[in-house]
């Protein structure tokens, strides 16, 4: 079942701030909205429904829900719907250069990769706690 405008752009302001640490702008919620509309036509599982609607009302348990998701549903419908929101933001101008690459010192990237890597374990693993309970909770 498609969802209603209301619940997608709700997503879209959710996923915006998980991504870029802020709300989208109205034209990008609404380009998101859109998008969705177009490329989920098809019904979701119940248990991709429900991790979808948890993370969004549960938005604080959305780092840990997308790394359990890249781990054992790399191809459901949270990292779906990530990657369409990132796919939004990254052809935005006032986006872009979040996405672009940043050249660091050695030293600094060698802290970044073990800050970066271990904070993604940590959440990749509680995330995968997390995950059969935002499975069974309602959609």
């Amino acid at each position: 079942m498609p969802d209603s405008s209301a619940t997608t752009e709700h997503e879209a302001r959710v996923f915006g701030r998980y991504l870029i640490g802020r709300i989208p702008p109205p034209e990008l919620v609404a380009r998101y909205v859109d998008a969705v509309r177009a490329l989920f036509t098809a019904p979701a599982s119940a248990s991709d429904e429900a991790v979808v609607a948890f993370a969004c009302r549960h938005p604080a348990a959305l780092p840990f829900l997308d790394g359990a998701a890249g781990l054992r549903h790399p191809g459901g419908l949270l990292r779906s719907k990530l990657l369409v929101m990132s796919a939004v933001l990254e052809a935005s101008p006032e986006f872009a250069d979040e996405y672009l690459p940043r050249t660091p010192g050695r030293l600094a990237l060698l802290a970044q990769v073990g800050l970066h890597g271990g904070a993604a374990v940590v959440q990749a693993l509680l995330g995968l706690l997390l995950l059969p309970i935002a499975s069974r909770a309602r959609a």
